[in-house]
């Protein structure tokens, strides 16, 4: 049975993922929290509330964290890492499907507004105002477009049923749709609720003012409970429009490696997903300055085949992974950027790279 000491100076307050392995190196849970220190200190300065967390704590042999700059990011790299991992005692996310969430407006004479997946390990899918399809997103995640969906819906009185109906259902008396079934509203007025949805959704930051609003009318019809639940929804969508960079819609696969005091954190980005652990090692050694084994020991982080982004604040000291990356057959391009989301990952990687540099020594 494994017995960890926990010594919070070995913990930053900060952001981010909490990794608990076994004895035998396998990975058993995944969590998140903004305050890292605070919260894995509760696992160990305070019974546990439930027999599953007490069995945990007795397994646990070492603690790995991966610091992030916001609660948005710290949600979204724990989504990525439990479905990545499957860890055992991580219930919550494991079956969550790998995709990107989309809306379509359907293509009948009174459209409805759908969700839709498209599968995420995989080069993106072109966008509404590429291939004209009505397709909107890709959403933040799927809670996210859930949300959007459901309030669109019903804020401007779509139908829902499927196939059409012709008579007027329970959704028309709870004032939820319009009733075009029976004429209740003209073809052109549903026409015109059908586009103002679509240009909600198109933008996605807008949804939450739209909500507020919506809020703000329950209120007013003494409708409290409908304007309490609305409240809650559009806080929650507020966070999770909240910057983030371990989550984006990309088309390649990158490879992120940050150079700095001698040593290296590098990152492997599938499709635009941070969900793995970072690999961290020496990059140089005092006796021998062209030292290039590391670039061996960051093979793995490729793909077998097709293209790789190496993003990396040192383009001259990458060259022997991109040296690597070609003889292996892959199409190679290096980028170090100053701005955007490839700058932010590297931002992450040269944060975790201190940390971890910083590290005390693991001690009472």
């Amino acid at each position: 049975m494994a017995t960890y000491t926990f010594n919070p100076a070995r913990f930053p307050e900060e952001p981010g993922c909490y990794l608990m392995f076994g004895e035998d190196g396998r990975l058993l849970y995944v969590g998140k929290s903004t305050n890292l220190r605070r919260r894995l200190g509760s696992y160990f300065h305070s019974k546990p509330d439930r027999d599953k967390v007490a069995k945990l704590v007795r397994e646990i042999a070492d603690i790995e964290v991966m610091i992030v700059r916001n609660e948005n990011e710290s949600l979204t790299l724990e989504a990525n890492l439990i479905r990545h991992y499957q860890p055992p005692y991580n219930r919550a996310r494991k079956r969550e499907p790998t995709v990107y969430p989309y809306i379509v407006l359907t293509d009948e004479p009174f459209p409805r507004l759908i969700a839709e997946d498209r599968d995420r390990l995989a080069p993106r899918p072109k966008l509404a105002a590429e291939d004209g399809t009505g397709r909107l997103g890709p959403y933040p995640n799927a809670i996210f477009r859930q949300y959007a969906l459901d309030f669109a819906i019903e804020r401007y009185k779509l139908r829902t049923c499927d196939p059409f109906e012709k008579r007027l259902c329970m959704r028309y008396y709870l004032q939820k749709c319009g009733g075009i079934c029976e004429r209740m509203e003209t073809e052109e007025q549903y026409a015109r609720h059908a586009a103002e949805a679509v240009r909600l959704l198109s933008n996605p930051k807008s949804i939450p003012a739209e909500m507020e609003k919506a809020v703000t009318e329950c209120a007013e019809k003494l409708q409290f409970e409908k304007a309490k639940e609305l409240h809650t929804r559009q806080k929650a969508m507020r966070a999770m429009l909240d910057e983030q960079a371990v989550n984006v819609a990309r088309d390649d696969q990158q490879v992120v490696v940050y150079f700095g005091g001698g040593r290296l954190l590098a990152a492997r980005v599938e499709y635009g997903m941070l969900r793995s652990r970072f690999a961290w090692m020496e990059a140089e050694c005092p006796g021998d300055p062209g030292r290039t084994d590391w670039a061996d020991r960051l093979l793995p982080l490729l793909p077998a085949v097709g293209r790789v982004e190496l993003v990396t604040n040192d383009a001259a000291k990458i060259d022997p992974l991109r040296t690597a990356a070609e003889a292996r057959g892959l199409s190679v391009r290096v980028t170090s950027p100053r701005k955007g989301a490839k700058r932010q990952l590297l931002d992450i990687c040269g944060r975790n790279l201190e940390y971890r540099t910083l590290l005390p020594p693991y001690s009472d």
